[in-house]
């Protein structure tokens, strides 16, 4: 296939292009040259025919030199020229205009395609006025079968250069989704953090919280975090805080007020309680004490009977035995009277022969502990 066919000058532009663009991306190319080279681009990418021979040597100057000396000159730095034929400018920049100036590397490769293109009949003003200048055919062999390797070459090299570029524009995507995903992941886990501990250091205002004028700023500590990064505004929290103090504060009124209700009739019932325990136990004793009194008024009886009976046991014995009546000792009489009257009272020796004594002495031990156990009873209750 010939290589100067317009598909192999389209792909050898497209070449230069991507080299151009590699170029400046990598290098530090001011951005007044940036701007002038895509505009010679726009300019260049119109061209149709016979005139894509001439861009592409057009083509490779802007690349020379922006390499070779970083930055663009004449031609390209007249915008006038983009209006004029690509022949007839590469003719005028390679003519007597520039003559001053080296010929570049570029100019050179271009003169040698348009050399090979004359032979074949080229169709450019350039190849016309170098016709004259005839290569021999095994130079001309070798420079197609240069420029066949070229091309091949170039477009091996696209090849690998797209895939490349496929293959590491894919990896830092991967790799800026996965930093994405990972720094998403680490700043929610440090806002869940900072929402727990903020929710924390609420939690303890709340209790010491003592209610009434004191500020408890309980949802202002909790959206700390959102106020720090104004997703809300602290009007509107100051605002919800003073609602919830309110709040709070009737609740707790209202519980001290139950409780203080429910201890107050707590209390009352243990009053009554207690005062019908009393009043049931001063009715025991009351019958207590009523019992005794009958029991010491029967004991009375019990005692002037023996005491009837043993003057007649006395004067029985003085009748059978002939001896006179003796009257029966007073003292001991006046001490069986003492014992019943006075025993409960005070802690006194008991004649063991009065027979009297050691009845009643039965009688009040039983008496006394129950007594004992009832005052006993109260002196508890009371307490």
């Amino acid at each position: 296939m010939n290589p100067l066919t317009e598909c192999g000058l389209d792909r050898h532009f497209a070449t230069q292009v991507r080299n151009l663009r590699l170029f400046t991306r990598e290098h530090p190319i001011s951005q007044k040259d940036i701007d002038l080279s895509q505009r010679w681009l726009d300019h260049l990418q119109q061209a149709t025919g016979q005139d894509k021979y001439a861009r592409n040597c057009i083509m490779l100057m802007m690349n020379d030199q922006l390499r070779e000396i970083g930055h663009l000159r004449k031609p390209f730095t007249e915008m006038k020229n983009v209006q004029r034929c690509m022949d007839d400018l590469l003719n005028e920049y390679d003519g007597g205009t520039v003559e001053e100036q080296p010929m570049t590397a570029a100019v050179k490769e271009a003169e040698e395609i348009m050399s090979t293109a004359s032979s074949y009949g080229g169709g450019s003003s350039r190849c016309s006025k170098e016709a004259t200048v005839k290569n021999p055919l095994p130079e001309f062999d070798s420079v197609k079968q240069a420029n066949q390797d070229l091309l091949k070459e170039i477009d091996s090299l696209h090849s690998r250069t797209v895939e490349a570029e496929q293959h590491y524009r894919s990896r830092s995507l991967m790799l800026e989704k996965k930093m994405a995903e990972k720094f998403k992941v680490d700043q929610q886990e440090l806002q869940q953090e900072c929402i727990y501990q903020a929710c924390r250091e609420a939690i303890a205002l709340l209790k010491n919280w003592s209610g009434g004028e004191m500020p408890l700023n309980f949802l202002a500590t909790c959206f700390e975090p959102f106020l720090r990064n104004e997703l809300v505004t602290s009007p509107q929290i100051s605002k919800l805080d003073c609602s919830l103090e309110d709040i709070l504060n009737g609740i707790m009124n209202q519980a001290c007020a139950r409780r203080e209700k429910n201890v107050r009739m707590l209390y009352d019932h243990i009053q009554k309680h207690q005062h019908e325990i009393l009043n049931e136990k001063e009715g025991k004793v009351r019958q207590m004490q009523e019992y005794l009194k009958q029991e010491r008024q029967r004991l009375r009886v019990l005692s002037d009977d023996l005491k009837r009976r043993e003057v007649l046991i006395w004067s029985h014995q003085s009748a059978v035995t002939g001896r006179p009546l003796e009257e029966p000792s007073s003292p001991r009489i006046t001490e069986c009277e003492y014992c019943l009257w006075e025993k409960s009272l005070k802690a006194r020796p008991i004649d063991p022969t009065c027979r009297i004594c050691q009845l009643e002495k039965s009688k009040s031990a039983e008496e006394l502990e129950k007594l004992s156990d009832v005052l006993s009873d109260l002196s508890v209750d009371k307490w």
